[in-house]
């Protein structure tokens, strides 16, 4: 595998795993005045690091030797 790519997709899988992570860990709760507090940003940030990831292995492993 090509090892630039293969960094690459790792350092992707682990900020994906922490946006997960911190999404979890913070949690959703609903305020005095009834507004959903949540960290919805994080939601589609983890699924486009899973994303880049995927292509980025996919690369490593087509431009192996």
């Amino acid at each position: 595998m090509n090892r630039r790519y293969f960094i690459a997709a790792i350092l992707c899988f682990s900020v994906s795993w922490v946006c997960w992570t911190v999404c979890v860990r913070i949690g959703s709760t609903v305020g005095p005045d009834g507004v959903l507090h949540e960290p919805f940003g994080l939601i589609p940030l983890g699924w486009l690091f899973d994303f880049v990831g995927l292509v980025l292995l996919a690369l490593a492993w087509v431009r192996r030797k």
